[in-house]
């Protein structure tokens, strides 16, 4: 009786043991698979295997690609996430989405290409992925080449993050994952490296939850994976030079994060570690974490200005002036405030040379002249007329009773001299 126990307990594991070693390929097949399908239509997809890696093939190559289940899976997984011999397909829709909003979105790779096309070209377009991409760029960049280079990422590289769910230590437990997002863009040697909107994770690493009123909540957690701009993971931790980081910033929720505090008075510190209290975060907490070894990554040349910004404003080659009233040039014109007046003594007074004399200039310049003046040159001066004028400095008050006489005292005319010249 013993001895058949033993017997089936043994025929039972090597049958389990059996199925597992079996089934571990097509497990990794199917983990693969729904990965792929999440980052590409937003969620795994139902159905028959082949149908669904037939959908996929149809979308990344145009046709479908020979060989086995798993081999067919593995090529579609390349062109999405390795950048062996060119960027794959995550980095470059990642390139197109900053050089658009200086944001990279989340969602499937279909959904996020369709948004561009639609906000860029004005609608949606056939085709493989790559082949779409290629009429983006081009849009975007002026040419279908991203401007796309291998760059290397030194050691204990700061990143910005933030947190995207509330964290509490009543709620979280050991083991539990703590999704980030980059929150300011990342430049190494020109090019762009992190992206604001790439995702990663932390893991809970313990919880501490408040029991009296000399304990108070913590949470320790390991932020171990971010996304850069090609799209594979780069390994990051929350190492000195990230914790000096946050305390410069006076970062308390981040430190509190990590289970770090530091001394001195910080208003936030003091509200999350209240004695006897659980730490209840909300969504946002903003932390630094930094790069555990050395990578090269596929970076983004900046070129500048995203496309959604209105061009400059390019300046004609003719300066533009303002219209001018055309001006009537003269041999300095005497200045007369009009209207005239006889402020001159009579012509049978004056000599040949005074009447050519030219009157001082005067200190304050004439008036412009308008559209609707003409400027003209008088050769030959009015006679002065009847009405009685006001005295001026250089004119007698009342005129003398000689005036209009000629020399043996008879009425007679005036006479005007010019001189021919």
């Amino acid at each position: 009786m013993n001895w058949k126990k033993i017997f089936c307990g043994a025929l039972a594991a090597t049958m389990i043991f059996s199925a597992s070693v079996f089934a571990a390929p097509e497990d990794s097949a199917n983990a693969k698979l729904a990965k792929i399908e999440t980052d590409t239509y937003g969620m795994e997809q139902s159905g028959a295997l082949l149908d669904r890696i037939s959908r996929l093939e149809k979308n990344y190559s145009g046709q479908n690609m020979n060989g086995n289940m798993n081999a067919r899976i593995d090529a579609i997984y390349s062109a999405l996430y390795e950048n062996e011999n060119e960027p794959g397909i995550l980095a470059k829709i990642n390139a197109l989405e900053w050089n658009v909003n200086h944001e990279v979105q989340s969602g499937g790779v279909d959904t996020r290409l369709a948004a561009l096309e639609n906000m860029i070209l004005g609608k949606t377009n056939d085709g493989t992925f790559n082949e779409r991409i290629r009429a983006l760029a081009k849009a975007s960049y002026g040419e279908e080449i991203l401007p796309i280079a291998l760059i290397s990422l030194p050691e204990n590289l700061l990143i910005k993050v933030a947190t995207t769910v509330p964290v509490g230590s009543k709620t979280f437990q050991e083991g539990d994952t703590i999704p980030i997002k980059v929150v300011e863009d990342v430049f190494v040697d020109g090019s762009l490296v992190f992206a604001r909107g790439l995702t990663g994770e932390g893991v809970v690493v313990s919880v501490h939850r408040a029991k009296n009123i000399f304990s108070n909540g913590k949470i320790e957690t390991d932020f171990n994976k971010l996304k850069a701009i090609d799209g594979q993971d780069v390994k990051t931790y929350t190492g000195v030079e990230a914790i000096d980081a946050m305390t410069a910033d006076s970062m308390a929720r981040g430190l509190s994060l990590i289970g770090q505090t530091f001394s001195g008075k910080n208003k936030q510190l003091e509200e999350i570690l209240v004695h006897g209290k659980n730490i209840d975060l909300p969504a946002g907490v903003e932390l630094y974490v930094q790069i555990k070894n050395p990578i090269t990554v596929y970076g983004v040349k900046s070129t500048g200005d995203t496309l959604t910004k209105p061009a400059p404003v390019t300046p004609s080659a003719e300066p533009i002036t303002e219209p001018t009233t055309p001006q009537l040039t003269i041999e300095q014109p005497p200045a007369t405030p009009a209207p005239l007046e006889p402020s001159t003594p009579a012509a049978n007074e004056l000599s040949p040379d005074e009447m050519n004399a030219k009157p001082p200039e005067q200190p304050t310049p004439p008036p412009p002249p308008r559209d609707d003046e003409i400027l003209v040159q008088v050769d030959k001066p009015e006679p002065p007329t009847p009405a009685p004028t006001a005295p001026t400095q250089n004119s007698p008050a009342e005129p003398r009773p000689d005036e209009g006489k000629t020399l043996d005292g008879q009425d007679g005319e005036i006479i005007e001299i010019f001189d021919e010249e």
